[in-house]
């Protein structure tokens, strides 16, 4: 029996629930703080709560097995995600709540941890909802300035260079004392990554997952992931210390390390191959390397059709990819639309595209197929669902995610993926399944990729109870629809919303959950 103990990265569903749900499909009943233990955006956790829970979770564990425990190093350190970006400890602070951590492995040989952490962000926007307080009036100057004395170091320039005019600008600009706190916040975060390589290499962590959170071009975060990446080799980590784009499917990509280490193989199939190297909107580099980087972390081999030698291990599945069509410039870095943002755009998809994956779907002899549908930034193609609906192929796929950046995207569902080819045809774990998948297409389908847009004109909107009980009732009314044209919805009955919730009271996440008739009582 495996004994699993789990710090997420905050309360969200997509950091608290999903990893566990996946981790169920494998029989494992997971240990993780009640929700209130975890703050919110506005209130951290309460670290000393967290270091009680821990010890208590640990002290009850088994004397005969060992004990895995997934953490979240900002929740640990500083509260949760949000509380990294905003709390005013001191480094030596910081690092003695890394210290305990190792006090703790000390304490439990049997101990074996497993961290995620992020490299700090830089957010382009004057928004300090997640940020410090200055953010509100100098945060798209910080990231100017950020990408300016990035770009300029690396490129030959006079002081008549007109980017070098906008670069000293914005330092007279933004008063010093705000460049001189975010530096130090920058530097803080830096040297605790550097301390959990150290973590690394003396063994009392056994791997850390490191997202680099909103990436791009150029920029300080930047700078720092290229630099922790050429340290990574120099200290031989690349196998322990996993840098890619990602954040909040950290903890899902974890747990299908931890709990199933061993490699399986997926065969890749895309809607537009030809632009599969285009740079994504949020990560700054080529959909293929955010791709490859995902896989390597789940623990996934990917291969293209027909490309691998004879002796090549078998794929046990597809992963679709509905990625954009090329751009007219690979390299502009908003060829990627974020619909919320860019709600009157659409991408102009051939329907030759959602034929082909309809006609697969109806494939008897075809490999269980999950779809990340990566088109748009947060949220899903409806024309694709719209389509899937109609050639009554929608629950034929084994597994859909289109929430947020392509990084959550994929890494997810390469999770959930590993979960599915190992456990789904345990007779307990189907229904889970199951209501996996429809959440899934409700949440990230219809509510991320259209109902969103037409409920709020920005995602930070207050939400009202008008809101919840008209989410409440299209949710239904889809649950029915699908009930009544798929009989592997109806075998238990008419599903229904169990739970509707938006848990930080803005638009940008919703928390559902479903389930059917004779489920529907509290857990």
């Amino acid at each position: 029996m495996t004994h699993c103990l789990y710090l997420p990265l905050d309360g969200r569903p997509c950091n608290a629930r999903f990893p566990v749900e996946l981790a169920r499909l494998a029989g494992v009943n997971v240990r993780t703080p009640d929700s209130h233990l975890l703050g919110n955006a506005q209130t951290p956790a309460s670290v000393r709560a967290l270091d009680h829970w821990l010890a208590a979770a640990c002290e009850a564990s088994p004397l005969d097995t060992d004990i895995i425990l997934l953490i979240s190093l900002e929740t640990f350190i500083y509260g949760n995600l949000v509380a990294s970006r905003k709390s005013t400890q001191s480094l030596d602070e910081v690092l003695q709540r890394l210290h305990a951590l190792e006090m703790l492995k000390s304490q439990y040989p049997r101990l074996k941890i497993y961290t995620m952490g992020t490299l700090l962000r830089l957010s382009n926007s004057n928004d300090d909802t997640e940020e410090r307080p200055y953010w509100k009036t100098h945060g798209m100057q910080i990231y100017r300035y950020s990408w300016l004395d990035h770009y300029l170091s690396t490129h030959e320039h006079s002081e008549a260079d007109p980017l070098f005019q906008e670069f000293m600008t914005l330092k007279a600009d933004i008063p010093e004392a705000v460049r001189t706190d975010y530096k130090r916040l920058r530097q803080r975060n830096f040297s605790v990554l550097e301390a959990v390589a150290t973590g690394l290499q003396s063994g009392w962590i056994e791997l850390c997952l490191l997202g680099c959170d909103d990436g791009g071009t150029y920029g300080w975060n930047v700078q720092e992931r290229e630099t922790l990446l050429q340290r990574q080799k120099t200290r031989a980590l690349e196998k322990q210390w996993l840098i890619y784009p990602g954040a909040d499917e950290l903890g899902s990509v974890l747990m299908a390390r931890a709990l199933i280490p061993e490699q399986q193989t997926l065969q890749l199939q895309w809607t537009h191959p030809e632009a599969q190297h285009q740079i994504t909107r949020y990560e700054g580099i080529p959909l293929m390397n955010t791709l490859q980087a995902q896989a390597h972390a789940a623990g996934i081999t990917l291969r293209e059709p027909c490309s691998a030698p004879a002796s090549a291990t078998i794929a046990a599945g597809t992963l679709w990819l509905h990625n954009p069509p090329l751009a007219e410039d690979p390299n502009d870095p908003h060829n990627q639309i974020d619909q919320f943002l860019d709600r009157e755009t659409r991408v102009a998809v051939d329907p030759a595209v959602y034929q082909e994956l309809s006609a697969t779907l109806q494939d008897p002899n075809a490999l269980p197929i999950m779809l990340a549908d990566v088109l748009y930034a947060n949220g899903g193609d409806a024309k694709l669902l719209e389509h899937l609906e109609s050639t009554q192929t929608l629950f034929q796929l084994k597994g859909y995610a289109a929430w947020n950046t392509t990084g959550n995207t994929l890494g997810y569902l390469l999770a959930w993926f590993k979960f599915y080819l190992k456990y789904a045809q345990h007779p307990e774990a189907q229904i889970l399944h199951l209501k996996i998948l429809m959440e899934r297409l409700a949440d990230d389908g219809l509510y991320q990729g259209l109902w969103r847009q037409q409920w709020c004109h920005h995602y930070t909107d207050p939400v009202t109870l008008d809101t919840c009980v008209q989410g409440i009732y299209a949710f239904n009314q889809r649950f029915r629809q699908w009930h009544e044209t798929y009989p592997v919805v109806a075998a238990g009955g008419a599903p229904q919303v169990k739970q509707l919730s938006f848990p930080w009271r803005r638009f940008f996440e919703v928390d559902l959950q479903i389930c059917w008739p004779e489920t529907c009582a509290p857990e």
